[in-house]
């Protein structure tokens, strides 16, 4: 029966229209060395309804999963279960590099590689965002999403800049990368005397060994620290592998936000 569920999700993104994202323009960026493509999908009543603002979902690997995260959007909302937004596109030619907060030395894994996502957050806050809220109608209600190194991005986003993102959805996110500073400093974040507010939500799948062990660690630490003012959602699927974790998820994921929402602000 799951497995039919996501298949119908899947066909969901497939049934969309496949224009919904156009190229955006952005400038060269003062701190990106190869610029990411942004693409950029707006909600069906953009051009109708001129007064209305929208949040903003900031969703990497978009060439990959944008067309399956604007038809779940645009689904839940038709039912009244989530809100419209404007989703903002950010896919890189190398997604180690640019989406891995640290460089990994372990020889397990591709020596070198990462260390790029506090370059990519500078561009995303100093730049992106400032040409997104001027060119179209934000409500400065920013939230973000990514899959598995996509989504370790998302995790350091939570504890490296806490007030940039007011929501962050983290699937099967790559927490096991390197020597762990993600989760070391995620843990010490959550353990702070410091507001811990906001949105969390992240899941796994059937990934096991240490990449299991790194997640269960982490987010039990969260889940038994978390301060009062954040929400906080974790799902496990543990008969979908690595690569469904986002589609398994992303319905409960938008729902959850969509609550979180209703209760925090008049979107």
């Amino acid at each position: 029966m799951h497995k039919l569920f996501l298949t119908l999700v899947a066909l969901l993104s497939i049934h969309v229209n496949a224009t919904n994202f156009s190229n955006l323009e952005v400038p060269q960026s003062r701190f990106m060395t190869e610029m990411p493509k942004i693409t950029i999908a707006l909600p069906a009543s953009y051009n109708t309804n001129k007064n209305k603002r929208y949040p903003v979902l900031y969703l990497l690997d978009s060439d990959l999963n944008g067309e399956l995260v604007y038809g779940m959007l645009d689904r839940l909302h038709a039912s009244k279960g989530a809100n419209e937004h404007i989703i903002v596109g950010v896919s890189s030619t190398d997604r180690l590099r640019d989406f891995a907060p640290t460089v990994n030395h372990d020889p397990r894994g591709p020596v070198g590689a990462g260390g790029g996502a506090d370059k990519l957050l500078d561009f995303m806050q100093k730049e992106l965002m400032t040409t997104i809220n001027k060119l179209y109608r934000t409500n400065h209600h920013n939230v973000i999403a990514g899959h598995s190194i996509a989504g370790l991005f998302v995790v350091h986003t939570f504890h490296a800049r806490p007030k940039l993102f007011q929501a962050h959805m983290a699937f099967s996110p790559a927490v096991w990368w390197a020597a762990r500073e993600t989760a070391k400093a995620t843990k010490q974040y959550v353990l702070s005397d410091d507001d811990v507010g906001t949105f969390l939500y992240m899941n796994i799948g059937s990934e096991g060994g240490e990449m299991r062990q790194v997640y269960d660690d982490l987010s039990q630490t969260i889940l038994r620290n978390r301060s009062t003012d954040l929400t906080l959602q974790l799902e496990t699927f543990d008969e979908e592998d690595h690569d469904f974790t986002m589609v398994a998820g992303l319905h409960h994921a938008l729902k959850a936000l969509h609550g979180y929402q209703q209760s925090t602000q008049k979107l």
